[in-house]
């Protein structure tokens, strides 16, 4: 463990207890109070966060105002050193983040690394794009009625003081793919990380620190979204709020934040769609994937399938034929563990077992899993949904995934434009041309076309619909939405 590098943000003690950052120094709060952070894997204290007071707040968020225009006055060049070193520093530490963020909420080994060496390529991306982003010059006479006799001179800069609100389920690469474009445009950040995740998010804020943040640029704060969230949200000094989480949070966040940019990525209740024509087997290991990967906590899971009854059953016939080839369910820390583990905590799987429960009560049936041990829900793959049932009706963040029957591909798209959500979806058919068509018809932000939902390559537009999301991320369009356009219009003399 590199406890030089470390050090201050805990104290070492069993389980230690972590300090949020003001901008200058790591410190406990005031108010000292704390909130534990639990392993799901076997109820283990991890550590625990501080929950900071709302004086607090205040004194990070006048520190992060007071640090910003020098931070965006300095040259684009040199923010961009400090964001490439940031990068070095994730990959030198790559090992430590890995085991920490395994132990926390429960990732295999696997996809923690995964995550931090994608983080570390994301941020490189970023501070590369930067330098690629130009402003322009418009003159007045291309618009009928006016001479050469005004130029607008167009720039992009900061918003100001930037928070940035991370799940708990990528609480290092979500919370970097707000980081490192704010800063790069010139923001200060206010980070909060989740509470499960948080330790993780708290070394990445400390990585950004010791790479050359400057004092103030770059600040933390802890605590329970209950507790600090609103008080955050609603703060005059932040001039715009990037948030990763659940629909019915993003929603409430966005009520509170008036007239504020905000960035949203929400809950992906995303369906898939099997064509007659479809390759079965490639379907079929594309559902396991996405509906089991890291537990199906992630918001580009797949949670249902379309299609027709004689398609159904053949899907289900080689998807329960592959399972013990693709999913083995257990301790994330053991190398026979594939893609399923705990969920986050045994709260969360309390809550997926009722929703499989209450679907079955109104009619599902279920063909794998289904039975819950501590935090621990079995890969479930139900069949007899109808979209009204909670399965699907709401997000559900566990290993779970519902087949709807149709009788008419039209009828599936009436579906899935109905739901609240819309994030992605994906369609399975040899005929490139028709899975088009069919996505043009999708209100969803993305269409998978032959692949299962996800967020990557990260520079591709990504974003939501509905209750899905605010604005477009992606590197370039991250950078863009954590700017804003600034004309100076220069009146010749005639």
């Amino acid at each position: 463990m590199p406890a030089e590098f470390f050090d201050p943000i805990s104290d070492h003690k069993t389980p230690p207890t972590y300090f949020f950052f003001d901008g200058t120094s790591w410190k406990g709060s005031e108010s000292g109070k704390t909130v534990p952070v639990v392993s799901p894997i076997d109820g283990s204290p991890v550590g625990n966060l501080p929950v900071v007071t709302t004086n607090e707040i205040d004194q990070v968020m006048a520190s992060a105002t007071a640090a910003q225009p020098a931070w965006e006055a300095t040259a684009l060049n040199k923010r961009v050193s400090v964001i490439h070193l940031a990068a070095d520093w994730i990959r030198q530490y790559q090992e430590y983040l890995t085991n920490l963020m395994v132990r926390e909420i429960g990732k295999s080994a696997e996809e923690a690394k995964s995550e931090i060496v994608r983080t570390a390529d994301l941020i490189d991306y970023f501070a590369d794009e930067a330098e690629a982003l130009r402003g322009e010059t418009i003159d007045s006479d291309n618009f009928p009625g006016y001479e050469k006799g005004k130029i607008a001179i167009v720039e992009r800069v900061a918003h100001g003081v930037v928070l940035a609100i991370a799940p708990f389920n990528y609480p290092v690469n979500l919370s970097a793919s707000k980081i490192a474009p704010a800063l790069l445009m010139g923001n200060s950040v206010v980070v909060k990380p989740p509470t499960m995740g948080g330790i993780s998010g708290l070394h990445l804020v400390r990585i950004f620190e010791k790479a050359g943040v400057p004092p103030g640029v770059i600040t933390a704060v802890t605590g329970t979204g209950d507790v600090i969230g609103d008080y955050l949200v609603r703060h005059p000094k932040i001039s715009m709020v990037a948030f990763t989480g659940s629909s019915d949070t993003g929603l409430a966040i966005a009520g509170k934040s008036p007239m504020k940019p905000l960035l949203f990525e929400c809950g992906g209740n995303n369906p898939v769609v099997v064509m007659p024509d479809a390759d079965i087997a490639l379907a079929s290991r594309e559902i396991i994937k996405g509906a089991f990967a890291y537990s199906g906590q992630r918001c580009t899971g797949i949670k249902y399938v379309l299609t027709t009854p004689a398609i159904r059953e053949q899907l289900l016939s080689q998807i329960v034929k592959l399972m013990p080839e693709m999913v083995k369910a257990g301790d994330p820390r053991s190398p026979d563990t594939k893609m399923v583990g705990p969920v986050i905590s045994e709260q969360a799987a309390v809550h997926v077992e009722e929703v499989i429960q209450e679907s079955v009560k109104n009619g599902a049936t279920v063909v794998m899993g289904g039975k819950r041990e501590k935090a621990m829900i079995e890969p479930t793959i139900l069949t007899g949904v109808i979209p009204t049932m909670p399965v699907i009706a709401k997000e559900t963040f566990g290993p779970v995934v519902s087949f709807v029957d149709v009788q008419s591909f039209d009828e599936a798209v009436t579906i899935i434009n109905q739901s609240s959500y819309g994030l992605q979806a994906s369609v399975f058919t040899k005929d490139e041309g028709t899975g088009i068509v069919f996505g043009s018809k999708l209100h969803v932000g993305s269409v998978q076309i032959n692949g299962s939902p996800q967020r990557g390559p990260d520079h591709f537009p990504f974003l939501g619909v509905k209750h899905s999301g605010v604005g477009v991320q992606g590197v370039r369009y991250s950078l863009e939405a954590m700017s804003r356009i600034r004309p100076i219009v220069l009146n010749k003399p005639q």
